[in-house]
């Protein structure tokens, strides 16, 4: 599964490709295509990748660029509107708060003459009926539910060929290999020797068994390869963009080139992932443009987080009316739990330094405060109107996951016990008994 981190440009390499290490560490590190790069890219850069890790390390995905973030804020004096401030009443209408109820006589009437017969003068009277009910508030306009996308399930059929035609030995370092490449059998044959040692024993020649997997590494990757092309063909107009990018990059690999017979395919997954690419962007605005049509500013803001290619900007024309529609629900009369949800949403959208509130809320509670607190570091000027000081060190957080889990087990499902892991084979010591 593709994941999302910052990497620093390291060095350009005349051939057409660039290596990268982890923006303030040495691993993870590797090379990629200088097609990749953004316009303008030098070394000593700092940019935003989608990476995946295979047998072979780490794969460059996309790339993007970092945006900078403001650090100079600047406030808008709020002068008022100049008219006499007039105060809210509050009436409250819980039971505790209620003087104690009076007491009955035998006659019906309440204890005091005076009361008792205003109350059947008013009776009398034909005092007005109670006002109506409040109506519900309605349901949300629907938007379009686009269907699904499919992942990516890779079959085994190539991989498990060129498995059969090995030895026992080759087949056991193989297998290790496709868990964690390289590095992974150098790790057995280490634990392997120190195991040996400790028993007086001869160590095992790890250069000798790390150059068969070198060997068989081509092999395995043209048949990995193959399995997923194989899976992706089945399912191309649905299959997740993530996958098909994934799978489209690792063409790119310098023994898949080789290999010519695979050009058609690789030709054809091309064209295939930008035709994807294109529907979905074109959906992606649709979906944008309908959710604040309709006032859906959550969806919306949720939608402008995950545009279908990183770096995506929002259309210049729905930019400003998302900020106005964010700015009608972050009032100082709207609920605390309001409150809650559209920061949530903001805090991972491409606005959430546009959006300045008037004022806190007139009434916060503890789980908007916590709230405030967590996004602080996305939302600084948000923050400072609850008093919230930013470390300017701090990471930014991630969004919270859906709680599924816990509505499971309100409703009395039964949850599933994880299955206990098997012992992993000792491939080192496999390879060392056939040698």
């Amino acid at each position: 599964m593709a994941r999302r981190i910052d990497i620093e440009v390291t060095s350009l390499r005349p051939d057409g490709s660039f290596t990268w290490r982890q923006a303030g560490a040495k691993a993870p590190r590797g090379a990629g295509a200088a097609g990749l790069l953004p316009d303008g890219s030098k070394i000593g850069d700092v940019l935003r990748a989608d990476i995946e890790t295979d047998m072979d390390g780490a794969v460059v995905l996309a790339i993007a660029p970092i945006a900078e973030k403001k650090r100079n804020v600047t406030l808008i004096t709020v002068t008022g509107s100049g008219a006499e401030f007039k105060p809210v009443t509050e009436i409250s209408t819980s039971k505790r708060n209620k003087p104690p109820r009076e007491k009955r006589d035998r006659t019906g009437d309440r204890r005091g003459s005076r009361n008792g017969d205003r109350r059947g003068a008013a009776r009398d009277a034909g005092a007005p009926a109670r006002p109506a009910r409040r109506e519900f508030t309605p349901p949300p306009p629907e938007l379009p539910k686009r269907p699904r996308a499919t992942r990516l399930r890779p079959g085994v059929v190539h991989r498990n060929a060129v498995l059969e035609a090995l030895t026992a030995a080759e087949r056991v370092l193989a297998e290790k290999a496709l868990e964690g490449g390289v590095g992974a059998v150098r790790k057995a044959v280490n634990e392997q020797n120190k195991q040996l040692k400790k028993d007086g024993k001869p160590a095992v020649n790890s250069d000798a068994l790390v150059n068969m997997v070198l060997e068989l590494l081509p092999r395995l990757r043209v048949a990995e390869w193959k399995d997923s092309v194989e899976a992706v063909e089945k399912i191309i107009d649905t299959v997740d963009l993530r996958d098909l990018r994934a799978v489209v990059a690792k063409s790119n690999d310098p023994t898949l080139m080789k290999d010519a017979s695979l050009n058609e395919k690789r030709d054809t997954l091309r064209a295939a992932l930008d035709r994807r690419q294109n529907e979905e962007m074109q959906h992606w605005q649709d979906d944008l443009c309908r959710a604040v049509e309709v006032g859906r500013i959550v969806a919306a803001l949720k939608l402008a987080a995950q545009p279908p290619k990183a770096g995506t900007l929002v259309p210049a024309d729905l930019r400003p009316r998302l900020v106005a529609q964010a700015l009608e629900q972050l009032t100082p009369l709207s609920p605390s739990d309001r409150w809650v949800v559209v920061l949530e949403a903001l805090a991972f959208s491409p606005i959430h330094n546009e959006v300045v509130p008037v004022a806190a809320p007139a009434k916060s509670t503890p789980e908007l405060t916590a709230t405030v607190t967590r996004l602080a570091p996305l939302l600084p000027k948000i923050a400072a109107l609850f008093g919230v000081v930013v470390d300017p060190q701090a990471r930014a957080p991630r969004p919270l996951r859906p709680e599924w889990r816990d509505r499971r087990k309100k409703k009395g499902f039964a949850s599933r016990q994880p299955r206990e892991k098997k012992p992993a084979a000792q491939a080192g010591a496999a390879a060392t008994a056939d040698n």
